[in-house]
């Protein structure tokens, strides 16, 4: 019973193709009365967790309405038509340019905080890419190394919930996301146009993804470990031009267009770089929520994205010179074309929340474990694969961020698990935690609630379900390819 939300989700997207917003509506009912009609879950318990989901999404939710405007003004004033050119000059070919914006672009703005799938999709849709197939790559470029991006926030909270060293552990996912990034890049080539590359395809997405994954070991090894998906995607992108052309000029007022994003990156870089911004923005301008007592939602306005991101709009409005009719026209289209999105993020965060409470009792004082479907899930993987347990562990992550849409509720749902379970097997905990965090990250491609941040930007609303048939065999074959590996190697 515990993984029928996992099988309902498959269905209703693999074979009924339903659409992001109706696989929330299904999976958000289901789940709410799967944990108070089977797990006992008091109804009060579920609908408190379902809102604590819906806050705990917020910021995603921010995000995605700031992406959507940005992403629509800048196309609207030709924008993003003119950058994509600009990488053209400098890549080559078309491929060199999918290849540029897929990883480069997309790890780079990861790297350093910023969300990728509002402003790569439709970069790629505009470089010629079909609907569906920049959605996806928006999402398959930074999957196999998102562990280590995000300014190293999803090792940190790995090493809190675990007690484990988080350089260790950093080392270790970065390890563990060589293998995860080559099948990503390999993957590539079927999403592009027919012909983009020729026979060559192939080969330049494994130079790729080889460039992606030792970069990111090396910066993680020798720089740091929150700048190490950034130097990583800068890498590709310094790789594809060197390929390509050999040069980007900045002539033809393209640093006006680029304004927002360097915007965005200066920002961003900043706060998660310079010690007194970080600890001033991530610590004392800090909003602290208590909606249900075991858990606190804690509001990062000046830290997070989505403000860096409003204030973009607000520069790309000024140099763009907007005027007032036609910026109320973009910005009620883009409202229109992203109320299906929020929605279905929010109904995604509060399915996830509902699924990893059933189990508590009135108040959330206490935890009947016998009734929590994360503890059952893992527990059962634990007794029933044994000393084969460590080629499941990514496969776990995965579970955990196609249920819950995102890779660190995961952790917060299975991390602890890995240290017991090292334990009992005699094997590394900081292995088992790794790979669980790798294959969380790679459950991004295959996720509802990540795919429906992509499809607004490039018209691809009611699509997810094709989307998924691809990306859902392609997340569990590197999941338990990571997994491999760490049985074979850790």
């Amino acid at each position: 019973m515990s993984w029928t939300p996992v099988v309902l989700l498959t269905v209703l997207a693999v074979f009924l193709r339903c659409s992001a917003l109706e696989l929330s509506i299904y999976g958000f009912f289901f789940a709410l009365v799967l944990a108070v009609g089977f797990y006992e879950t008091p109804l009060t318990v579920g609908l408190l967790a379902a809102w604590d989901g819906v806050l705990t999404t917020l910021p995603l939710l921010l995000v995605i309405v700031a992406g959507i405007l940005l992403s629509s003004l800048l196309m609207a004033t030709g924008s993003l038509t003119r950058i994509v050119e600009w990488f053209k000059g400098g890549a080559g070919d078309a491929l060199g340019r999918n290849m540029l914006i897929t990883f480069g672009v997309g790890n780079f703005m990861e790297g350093t905080g910023v969300i990728a799938e509002p402003v790569v999709a439709p970069m790629l849709h505009a470089a010629g890419v079909s609907p569906t197939g920049a959605a996806a790559l928006s999402i398959i470029g930074y999957a196999g190394l998102m562990t280590l991006e995000l300014a190293g926030i999803i090792i940190t909270v790995l090493a809190l919930v675990t007690g484990l060293p988080v350089r260790d552990l950093g080392l270790a996912a970065a390890w563990l996301s060589i293998p995860a990034t080559l099948l990503m890049a390999l993957s590539v080539p079927f999403f592009l146009p027919k012909g983009t590359g020729g026979g060559r395809g192939l080969a330049a997405a494994l130079a790729v993804g080889l460039v992606l994954g030792f970069t990111a070991l090396g910066a993680a090894t020798f720089v740091g470990l929150p700048v190490s998906g950034s130097l990583a995607g800068l890498a590709v992108i310094l790789a594809v031009v060197l390929c390509g052309s050999g040069r980007l000029s900045f002539r033809g007022g393209i640093l006006r267009d680029l304004a927002p994003f360097l915007f965005l990156i200066v920002c961003l870089f900043s706060v998660n770089s310079i010690p007194f911004l970080k600890s001033l923005t991530f610590e004392r301008l800090s909003i602290r929520v208590h909606l249900i007592p075991v858990h606190t939602i804690t509001f990062r306005p000046f830290f997070s994205a989505y403000l860096y991101i409003f204030l973009a709009c607000l520069i790309a409005t000024g140099l763009q010179r907007v005027p007032g009719d036609r910026l109320r026209s973009i910005f009620r289209a883009a409202f229109q074309k992203g109320g299906r999105a929020f929605a279905a993020m929010g109904l995604f965060g509060a399915m996830g929340q509902v699924i990893s409470y059933t189990g508590y009792l009135p108040g959330f004082e206490n935890l009947d474990s016998a009734h929590n479907i994360p503890w059952i899930i893992s527990q059962g993987l634990v007794r029933f694969t044994g000393e084969f347990y460590p080629v499941f562990v990514p496969f776990l992550g995965w579970v955990g961020t196609f249920l819950t849409g995102y890779g660190v509720a995961s952790l917060m749902l299975f991390s602890q698990l890995q240290v017991q379970a090292a334990s009992l097997l005699g094997t590394s905990g900081i292995w088992l935690a790794a790979a669980l965090a790798v294959g969380s990250s790679i459950g991004s491609i295959s996720s509802p609630f990540k795919i429906a941040l992509a499809t607004p930007m490039v018209g691809a609303v009611g699509k997810e379900g094709d989307i998924l048939r691809a990306t859902i065999p392609l997340g569990i074959a590197a999941s338990f390819l990571v997994g491999l590996v760490v049985w074979l190697f850790a």
